[in-house]
């Protein structure tokens, strides 16, 4: 995760004063909100205005939230205000326009999916003021790309190392970077089920601590019944609602 961390501020530079928008990209699981949670928690001090807007994907489709809301959010948040009503998407527009570009601000727009809602929350450059970054985790290269982020903006999240997963799995299960003794064959079996995605691990390792080595057995046997993209269906479902 370290050396995630640094490879997005890298993108950011954020000594520099332009207005900037990048992208992480990655499957579902992969780590990319979290990532952008710890940069977002790293820097926000350094910006006279953050914001982080989650789940950009299912708020925004959600009749009693939509892009309107998230809109409203974002303002609320950079402005610090919480009286601000917008009534449309396009009035929301024009409201971010004027308003945001009197301020260096930092927003995350996390799990986009489709470029209307980009549109709306970070729509042209010139909304911002120049030392502004932007930061928009998606599963579809292809929004990043029709919204003019350049291939260079784009950090593509993999997949965990095996020593990794080992490590993130061993600091969720058990409060430490290496499994506890007598548990390293049952820890080996899990992170092999979880093939590198941080979510699966993260999740999993707090299932199972504190859990005796029936009871990880028991667990182990009934994964083996499901495949990973069902457990990670059901996973997301949780981890987010």
């Amino acid at each position: 995760m370290e050396r995630r961390v640094k490879d997005v501020v890298s993108y950011l530079e954020t000594d520099i004063y332009d207005v900037r928008m990048i992208g992480i990209k990655g499957m579902g699981g992969v780590g990319k909100t979290t990532l952008a949670r710890v940069v977002f928690d790293q820097i926000s001090f350094q910006f006279e205005g953050s914001s982080f807007v989650e789940n950009v994907r299912e708020n925004s489709k959600n009749p009693m939230c939509g892009l309107k809301t998230l809109q409203k959010q974002v303002l609320s948040d950079v402005l610090k205000n919480q009286d601000i009503t917008i009534n449309g998407v396009y009035e929301g527009k024009n409201m971010m326009k004027q308003r945001m570009c009197s301020r260096k601000v930092l927003v995350v727009l996390d799990d986009v999916d489709h470029i209307d809602q980009l549109e709306a929350l970070a729509g042209e450059h010139s909304w911002f003021k120049p030392g502004s970054r932007v930061i928009i985790t998606t599963r579809e290269v292809q929004v990043l790309v029709a919204h003019g982020v350049p291939m260079n903006m784009i950090l593509d999240v993999n997949l965990l190392s095996h020593v990794e997963a080992n490590c993130l799995f061993s600091r969720y299960a058990f409060g430490r970077e290496v499994p506890t003794q007598g548990y390293k064959e049952l820890s080996g079996q899990v992170v092999r089920y979880a093939a590198g995605l941080p979510l699966t691990i993260k999740v999993l390792g707090s299932f199972l601590r504190a859990k005796d080595e029936l009871e990880w057995t028991d667990a182990l046997e009934r994964l083996k019944t499901i495949p990973l993209k069902e457990t990670l269906e059901i996973l997301e479902l949780s981890y987010y609602g």
